[in-house]
């Protein structure tokens, strides 16, 4: 009997972990996370589309991307995006965008 109510609780957390997660997706994202995510995901093809046309080697593209990720992860985070946090990350992909330039 133990073992089934155990069973019982566990499945209900997940799918009750699993509803909480389909909902915070279904939010929509404020304007400045949405700019700087866009902007993120066009670096990410020019800086694919300069590596493959031999314009900048596979170790300088990883470093760009990485650098693409980290502003992303910090766009994503819960809560709100100030005006100056949105600054600062599109100050951010400035200078990732002059990297890939140089």
């Amino acid at each position: 009997m133990n073992f089934k109510r155990t069973v019982l609780v566990l499945t209900m957390g997940v799918v009750g972990f699993g509803a909480l997660a389909a909902t915070a997706d279904a939010q929509p994202l404020q304007p400045a996370k949405r700019e700087v995510l866009a902007r993120v995901h066009n670096q990410k093809q020019e800086i694919r589309a300069e590596q493959r046309a031999g314009k900048i080697g596979p170790m300088k593209a990883h470093r760009l991307l990485a650098a693409d990720r980290r502003i992303a992860r910090e766009a994503r985070a819960p809560g709100h995006l100030t005006r100056v946090e949105a600054k600062r990350l599109n100050h951010q992909e400035n200078r990732i965008h002059r990297h890939l330039k140089s």
